[in-house]
C-alpha cells in the first residue's frame, strides 16, 4: 500500500482545485445548517462522494475524484453508509441500558467501605457494560473499512451486513486495516491543525479551513480503505 500517496493524491487531478472548491462548499453548507435536521443532506452528499473515490481507487484509476454530476448517487451511497455504520453501532447503545441501571442501583448512599449487595451488584454491571462497549466499539473500527468497500463495490446496503464476507475482509487484511485507522489519528490530528488556521488568520476563514479539513480527511480515508479494497486477497462481492 501506498500510504503517503493517500495524503495527496487528491491534488494530483488536474481539476483538483474545482472539485475540492464545490466538496469545500458542501461541506460548509452541512456546517451552517447543522442545527436542522436538513443540513445531515449535505454530508451525507459528501459522504458518498468519497465513497465513489474509494471505488475508483479499488479499481486502480489514476484520478480517483469523480465529477461533481451525481448528486442522487452520492447522497444514496452516503445515507447507505452513515445507515450501516449505525445500525452496527445499536448494540453499543443498548449496552447503555445495563449502564444506568448500574448507576441507579449504586446511587444507594452507601460507603466505599460498606456496600450493600445491590451496590456492588450495580458496580459489577457497570464495569462489565463498559468492558463489552469497549469491545464492541473496537470490532466496529476493525470492521468499518469492510463496510465502506462492500457498500463502495456493490452499492448494496445489504452488503454491510453479510458477516462472513465481512469478517473474512477483516481478518485477511488486518495489517493493512489497523495501519490505515491508526494513521486516520495522524490525519484527524491535521485536520484540526488546518481547520484552526481559519481562526489564526481571520475568525471568518474557518467557514473555509473546517469543511475543507473535513472534505481532504474523508478522501484520504477513503484512499486507504481503497487501497485495503484493492490488494485484498478476499475479493469484493
Amino acid at each position: 500500500m501506498d500510504f503517503a500517496k493517500a495524503f495527496t493524491f487528491m491534488f494530483e487531478d488536474p481539476d483538483w482545485l474545482k472539485k475540492l472548491g464545490i466538496g469545500t462548499l458542501i461541506g460548509l453548507l452541512g456546517i451552517v445548517l447543522s442545527p436542522v435536521l436538513v443540513g445531515i443532506v449535505p454530508l451525507l452528499v459528501l459522504l458518498g462522494y468519497t465513497i465513489d473515490v474509494l471505488r475508483n481507487v479499488m479499481h486502480g484509476s489514476d484520478r480517483p475524484l469523480p465529477e461533481w454530476d451525481n448528486w442522487g448517487g452520492f447522497l444514496g451511497r452516503g445515507f447507505k453508509v452513515a445507515a450501516a455504520t449505525f445500525v452496527w453501532s445499536l448494540p453499543a447503545l443498548l449496552l447503555m441500558i445495563p449502564l444506568i441501571v448500574g448507576g441507579m442501583m449504586t446511587d444507594q448512599g452507601g460507603s466505599a467501605g460498606n456496600l450493600g449487595g445491590a451496590e456492588a451488584l450495580g458496580i459489577g454491571i457497570i464495569l462489565c457494560g463498559t468492558c463489552l462497549m469497549i469491545l464492541w466499539g473496537l470490532f466496529v473500527t476493525l470492521i468499518t473499512p469492510a463496510i465502506y468497500v462492500r457498500i463502495a463495490e456493490t452499492d448494496r446496503f445489504s452488503s454491510a451486513f453479510n458477516f462472513g464476507a465481512m469478517w473474512a475482509f477483516t481478518r485477511d487484511n488486518i495489517g493493512n486495516i489497523i495501519l490505515a485507522l491508526l494513521l486516520m489519528i495522524v490525519v484527524g490530528f491535521i485536520a484540526s491543525i488546518v481547520a484552526g488556521l481559519g481562526f489564526v488568520a481571520l475568525f471568518i476563514g474557518v467557514l473555509i479551513t473546517l469543511p475543507f479539513a473535513t472534505l481532504w480527511q474523508y478522501l484520504v480515508q477513503a484512499h486507504l480503505f481503497g487501497q485495503i479494497g484493492r490488494f485484498s486477497v478476499t475479493p469484493v462481492d
